[in-house]
């Protein structure tokens, strides 16, 4: 290690002086401070001085300046603190505008029952009461119009006082919510151009529409069953691989275990006996598969019912 003189410390601290001052302006150079600090540290060790005084001044200029440097990192990690809460805040403002933004699904039952017939007669006998729903529902998404606006508006406003992930997050709830409304203003609009003339052919709709979902729930049970056989197949196949596999590596441990029980020398011996254990391991790790498998065949007979 070089041995610094007065001198040479005295660049040092110049050095740290100023690279501090550079961190106050970038903190990624709070890295290359602490090193600078801690090559200035050994520095001092062996270093000569013309008295002690010189180098106890040297030594509290250093201590200071690590001072301000613990004293300046605690200050940005209140404020980030302080920022990161403020950030939050804003963000919570931003999610609640948003789910005031976001409509019921009142009318949404209403809807569905609109164009599949739910409602069957009690629709038809009730087409007055229908206009009703859908005022309600206009002025309520015109509420949540006013909601989603002023949260585009408060994001503006403080997104220069929140985080960067704070605000991608704000900025994402505040699209889910406008595709969600927008989503609610087509169908209210779809629901009010064919509520009368929906009502007139509901009955037979929601007759047809029954008919239809029947055909679809057999297809899909009836592909879910094709779906589950082929895979229960699958199992069983691999499940006789196993049990075959299973079968020899027995054949062999017994093959192993003779050739100890034989053995004339004790190198040999143990040598098998590694064998034995690797066979060993093998043959656990295949009954562990077999009984995943067979687990796994069991649950598919469960499920369809066998």
């Amino acid at each position: 290690m070089i041995v610094q003189d007065e001198s040479g410390i005295t660049a040092l601290l110049d050095s740290l002086e100023s690279l501090i001052h550079e961190a106050g302006r970038d903190s990624r150079k709070w890295k290359d401070v602490w090193s600078k600090i801690r090559s200035t540290g050994q520095a001092f060790k062996g270093s000569k001085f013309p008295s002690p005084r010189e180098r106890q001044l040297a030594w509290n200029r250093f201590q200071s300046l690590v001072k301000s440097v613990k004293e300046s990192q605690q200050r940005a990690r209140e404020e980030f603190a302080a920022r990161e809460r403020e950030s939050e805040y804003h963000l919570r403002e931003i999610q609640n505008l948003a789910s005031g933004a976001t409509p019921s699904s009142d009318l949404d039952e209403l809807i569905v029952a609109i164009f599949t017939g739910g409602l069957s007669i009690i629709l038809s006998e009730l087409i007055e009461t229908i206009l009703g729903p859908i005022d309600e529902r206009k002025a309520e998404l015109i509420g949540c119009n006013g909601s989603l606006k002023e949260g585009w508006a408060y994001l503006t406003r403080h997104k220069g006082q929140m985080l960067r992930k704070d605000k991608d997050e704000a900025f994402q709830t505040l699209t889910h919510a406008s595709k969600t409304l927008d989503t609610a203003w087509g169908d209210w609009k779809r629901a009010k151009n064919i509520a009368f003339e929906r009502c007139r052919a509901e009955q037979q709709a929601a007759w047809e529409q029954r008919q239809r979902d029947r055909k679809e729930r057999l297809a899909r049970r009836e592909a879910w069953e094709e779906r589950m056989k082929e895979n229960r197949s699958k199992l069983q196949d691999q499940l006789g691989r196993l049990e075959g596999v299973l079968k020899h590596k027995k054949r062999h441990l017994l093959e192993l275990e003779a050739k100890r029980d034989s053995a004339r020398s004790d190198d040999f011996r143990n040598r098998v006996k590694g064998w034995i254990d690797e066979e060993s391991d093998r043959i656990r790790d295949i009954e562990s598969r077999i009984d995943q498998l067979r687990e796994w065949i069991s649950e598919t007979d469960a499920k369809l019912g066998y």
